[in-house]
């Protein structure tokens, strides 16, 4: 496996090590330091178990050795679960044995006030050559080879089915307690991992090494934060390219959610808009709750995938069935009648006072006449006009309870198309039943809204467009000059210029007498600005005048102009009046960039005026973009019908437009020291015509 960068990392020792070490290893198997040894027994590790404990000599029947030193082999893992203050020591005797890997437990490092403590174990890990997962982590299973290297509780049940689910989590708590609740509700793992701190294994080395396992159908990963947005952004990709759909429960959108992250994993947040465009871009399915990760995980277990979002819904509760219907429109899925044919094929099981449209109402009859259930889920499954299916059973009981449980696993088993289950009983009643449907890896909810939800995401992960093309490694010219410290309109304008983005036609004057030659050169009527890095919102300073017809009026602007600006911002360094042509006719538009901290440059294109500032009509990628995404984008936003032509009006050259926010997408990326770019208006002319960028404002990061 290939790191992102280009270094080879290979995970296989750590996943599967044939000999670990427990440094702080107790003789109360129920303590954090004494569960390892208890968990590895328990599944039945077949490797070397080492305890390392200097007041024992013995510890679970295990021989127990002093330290690290002393031990008669170098383990392929060591898990250290001393306090804060042992633990460099302990990480020092591992680099001098050679380890190649050690799971930290203990916490006390860069999630506390002293975070220069995590500095020092990845520097003496990094002498040696170990890598480290944790600190602060409850550490990892691999289910697949029956390796428990954690000291979790969640690990105590027998209820751990093997499946197709990699699970990636920076909160060890919620990772395993999560697990734990889907497991239990028949979803299968084969991998799960806690990150904790990540010193220097993170959460995707582990999501690419996971997404390169052929048996792994489903990656998840609890995320509070990240330092590197494209390693991560390159993972998506590598896990698109293997067909494997990646779900990502993201915390940390809140005030008090971000305060909260930095505190427990000293991880660094991007602003919540730039995620969800991150992932509406790069196509993760986005999660908010555990339930969602057990739901996740039951739909995509089996190897079935829809062509599209045309459901059929069987049930035998015709209210049920409306709600499933309901909820599943409300998803974007399709709950379309049957063709006539099929509606004629299920007439056969269907009673009178049933229903053969969609959903298909089988009633409760199916008490009385099992033998028509499975029929009516097969001729409803063989239907070409849908896609999936969803069964929604209420209060089947008994023999007949029985029978429909037995007719739902086979036309499972047997169905080329996905095929969820929501029986709507207490356990009392259904236990049996719905332990029997989980056993055989049947996707069963508990509510029509949960079942719809995952049906939903399935299609949608099936239906999602291809990934965006790759950056370029370096787009910029080498020749182009560097930002100026601080940026002006006029110089705004410069740099759009040479990134082939058509600006006004625009001369920066230095006096009245240049400011009139130019308004000569440029021809009447034209604007006039004051040009100051100090004054960025021009026009609420009184800094610009418009539609100047002559020479008149632009004698009497010019000095009132710097006279306002001076008043409205005291000490303004002015660089100049800016004289500009004047663009009439087209749609305002407006294209900007913002640089966040954690994925680099978004682009965003919308409406200019009203549209921005009050409807937020925008929309937002991830840089660069192509012209074709380009389009999409302006085809998204609400006000798209005033520049299609909508009621008889000109269409605008949307064309051009695309063109502008591809090259500006580019020029953010190559621009790195470019924070935030406001393009308002750009002006788009009748199609044909272009389009024009009429006002610029950027503002420089820091050094």
């Amino acid at each position: 496996m290939v790191r992102p960068g280009g270094s080879a990392q290979d995970l296989s020792t750590l996943l599967s090590p044939r000999s670990v070490a427990v440094v702080g290893a107790s003789g109360n198997l129920e303590s954090i330091s004494g569960r390892p040894i208890k968990l590895l027994k328990r599944f039945g590790f077949k490797g070397h178990i080492f305890p390392v404990n200097p007041n024992h000599d013995s510890l679970a029947g295990l021989k127990c050795y002093p330290d690290i030193r002393s031990l008669p082999l170098s383990p392929d893992v060591v898990l250290v679960g001393v306090r804060a203050q042992l633990v460099p020591g302990v990480v020092e005797q591992c680099s001098e044995r050679g380890v190649p890997f050690s799971i930290i437990f203990s916490s006390g490092f860069a999630e506390s006030t002293d975070p220069a403590a995590q500095d020092e174990i990845l520097q003496k890990a990094r002498a040696g050559g170990m890598r480290i997962l944790g600190p602060n982590c409850q550490g990892l299973v691999n289910f697949a080879d029956s390796v428990p290297l954690s000291f979790s509780a969640s690990l105590d049940s027998d209820k751990r089915p093997l499946g197709g689910v990699a699970y990636v989590s920076q909160s060890g708590a919620f990772g395993f307690a999560s697990f734990a609740m889907a497991a239990d509700s028949g979803v299968g793992f084969r991998y799960v991992v806690t990150t904790g701190n990540q010193a220097d294994l993170d959460l995707v080395d582990f999501g690419m090494a996971f997404a390169a396992d052929p048996q792994v159908r489903l990656l998840v990963l609890y995320m509070e934060g990240l330092s590197r947005g494209d390693r991560f952004i390159e993972l998506l990709r590598f896990a698109a390219e293997r067909g494997v759909p990646v779900a990502v429960l993201k915390v940390g959108r809140s005030p008090t959610g971000q305060a909260a992250v930095k505190s427990h994993t000293a991880a660094l947040t991007g602003e919540d808009e730039a995620w969800r465009t991150i992932f509406r871009q790069y196509g993760v399915l986005e999660i908010e709750d555990s339930d969602d990760i057990a739901d996740l995980g039951k739909i995509f277990g089996p190897v079935k995938t829809p062509r599209g979002k045309r459901v059929g819904v069987i049930t035998t509760s015709g209210g049920a069935g409306i709600i499933m219907a309901d909820r599943a429109y409300d998803l974007g899925l399709k709950v379309e009648p049957l063709p006539r044919e099929t509606r004629e094929a299920l007439e056969r099981f269907v009673p009178p006072y049933g229903s053969t449209r969609n959903p298909v109402d089988l009633t409760a009859q199916v008490i009385n006449d099992p033998g028509s259930f499975k029929s009516s889920l097969e001729t409803v499954l063989d239907c070409p006009e849908i896609d999936m299916a969803s069964v929604v059973i209420s209060m089947i009981t008994g023999d007949s309870g029985w029978s429909v449980t037995r007719d739902i696993i086979e036309v499972s088993r047997k169905a080329s198309k996905p095929m969820a289950c929501c029986w709507l009983i207490n356990n009392e009643q259904g236990g049996p039943f719905l332990e029997e449907l989980r056993s055989e890896k049947v996707p069963l909810f508990a509510s029509p809204r949960r079942c719809a939800w995952a049906l939903a995401r399935l299609s949608e992960w099936v239906t999602m467009p291809a990934l965006p093309a790759r950056a370029p490694s370096d787009p910029r010219d080498p020749f182009l000059p560097r930002l100026p410290e601080e940026l002006t309109e006029y110089d705004a304008k410069r740099l759009l210029a040479r990134w082939g983005v058509p600006v006004t036609r625009e001369i920066l004057c230095s006096s009245l007498e240049d400011a009139l030659s130019a308004a000569s050169e440029i021809g009447y009527p034209v604007a006039l600005k004051v040009m100051s890095p100090d004054i960025i919102h021009k026009t609420e300073a009184g800094a610009v005048a418009l539609r100047l017809k002559d020479e008149e009026e632009l004698r009497n602007a010019f000095g009132r102009l710097l006279e306002r600006s001076l008043k409205a911002m005291p000490g303004a360094r002015v660089r100049g009046m800016l004289v500009q042509e004047m663009v009439t006719g087209g749609v305002e538009c407006m294209i900007g960039v913002k640089r966040d901290p954690v994925f680099g440059p978004f682009v965003a294109v919308g409406l200019g005026g009203i549209y921005v500032e009050i409807l937020k009509d925008l929309s937002l990628r991830h840089a660069p973009v192509d012209v074709e995404e380009a389009r999409r984008m302006i085809a998204s936003l609400k006000g798209f019908p005033l520049l299609s032509g909508a009621r008889g009006s000109v269409s605008k050259d949307t064309e051009a437009l695309a063109g502008m926010v591809s090259r500006v997408s580019l020029m953010a990326l190559a621009e790195e020291s470019l924070a935030e770019l406001d393009i308002n208006p750009v002006f788009v002319l009748d199609e044909g015509g272009g389009a024009v960028a009429v006002d610029a404002a950027a503002i420089r990061g820091p050094r």
